[in-house]
């Protein structure tokens, strides 16, 4: 896919800044200087952004892209609970094809990008009754689009790993095709210790191959699951601190407050880091509650209080486990805002991180940002500043990747 590669961008308005900044980009795709007034070439290679908002790319940490727009494939979720869901996507995957995976994950990488992500963490599903199709699809769509999104897959054993005899030996197998961490999902096990087993797994297999592990866990309402406690210890004993990452973590908005407390710092010293997804977890969470409902979230202000690394993903588009979904991580932010009651400037300011810098450390990226030596992984908005983008959440003027014009308006 060939795209117009470009030198720089004057008259942006940048986070931090009050003043309006040049940006010069170099021939490698990376930012060579930023600074007012520079000199850049002229002609068309030049965007003239006039005081629009630049932003390093968004980042999704959390998306299926082997579920995106499969809705229609699947039966009705007529609950609107993860269990039924889950019980439905097992069925159905097991007569996707590879290619039916792959034009679908492209279609959803498509929708993102055109958004403004540059980097999206996706899991996907591993399990004996749909074997390796839907991790060779991914992979296939990763290939193919690789020159407008950088893509990391984690292998999911959605079914488990007890329960579903032989999805250990397959995660195996897909670590080994090209996917590059491990995924777990340990409160879907029969009981408390299977659960424990599960997470010993995800650490000799990370082990085995060198990776880091992002576990779906605790994506529930029940106060009593107490899996994320056990991840983060995990982590200090097997020294994978800062490698790990705790997704969803809805069971801890559940607990009383001096437990939650308790595993909050524990969180912390395991620098382990957490991803919320707001739109699925207000969707599918709270669904036995009468009033008042839960809403579902993790515990997302006190986490970022405490020094948790918290970021936020899109998790679902359209399909069993969410009807919604587009791509747009500024509409993740959005909802996060609303759900978590993030909106003093400094909150503002805390909703942007979880799809920009904080994903990008949950992510271990290298060279993100908008400064001298980052990546050009820049997205141009239509906003006089980052408070007024999460209000709007408008469609980009322009998305570049590596210095060069991947989207436009």
């Amino acid at each position: 896919m060939k795209m117009k590669r470009i030198t720089g961008i004057r008259g942006a308005r940048l986070r931090g800044r009050r003043d309006l900044c040049d940006i010069r980009i170099d021939k490698t795709g990376q930012i060579e200087k930023v600074g007012p007034k520079l000199r850049l070439s002229s002609g068309p290679s030049v965007l003239e952004a006039k005081g629009q908002l630049v932003l390093p790319s968004f980042i999704d940490p959390h998306l299926h892209l082997d579920l995106a727009y499969s809705l229609d494939l699947v039966k009705p979720n007529k609950s609107g609970t993860l269990i039924e869901a889950i019980a439905h996507w097992s069925t159905a995957k097991r007569m996707l094809t590879a290619a039916n995976v792959c034009e679908r994950a492209i279609r959803a990488i498509h929708a993102e990008v055109g958004f403004g992500t540059g980097h999206i963490r996706t899991h996907v599903d591993v399990a004996t009754g749909s074997g390796l199709r839907l991790a060779e699809g991914v992979l296939a769509a990763r290939e193919s689009r690789k020159d407008i999104v950088d893509i990391q897959v984690a292998v999911f054993p959605q079914d488990g790993i007890l329960r579903d005899p032989g999805a250990e030996d397959l995660m195996r197998r897909a670590l080994s095709m090209g996917c590059d961490l491990v995924g777990g999902i340990a409160h879907n096990e029969r009981t408390a210790d299977d659960s424990k087993r599960h997470i010993e797994i995800l650490f000799a297999l990370a082990a085995e191959f060198d990776v880091d592990i992002d576990c779906h866990i605790d994506e529930t309402d029940d106060p009593d699951s107490r899996c994320t406690e056990h991840l983060a210890a995990k982590t200090i004993e097997h020294g994978w601190q800062g490698r790990v990452t705790a997704s969803h973590v809805c069971a801890l908005a559940s607990y009383d407050n001096v437990h939650a407390r308790k595993v909050i710092d524990l969180l912390k010293e395991a620098r382990v880091h957490v991803v919320t997804n707001p739109g699925v977890n207000l969707h599918l969470q709270g669904r036995h509650d009468r009033y008042p409902k839960r809403r579902g979230l993790t515990r997302v202000s006190e986490l970022l209080d405490a020094g948790v690394n918290v970021a936020a993903g899109q998790d679902c588009i359209r399909d069993p486990f969410y009807p919604f979904g587009t791509g747009q991580m500024l509409d993740v932010a959005h909802t996060l805002c609303h759900a978590d009651h993030m909106t003093t400037p400094k909150r503002l300011d805390e909703a942007l991180d979880t799809v920009t810098c904080n994903a990008a450390a949950a992510m271990r990226l290298k060279g993100y940002g908008v400064k001298a030596g980052c990546q050009a992984d820049l997205v141009v908005l239509p906003a006089c500043d980052e408070h007024e983008a999460i209000r709007t959440r408008p469609r980009p003027t322009w998305v570049l990747k590596k210095g060069r014009l991947v989207d436009s308006a």
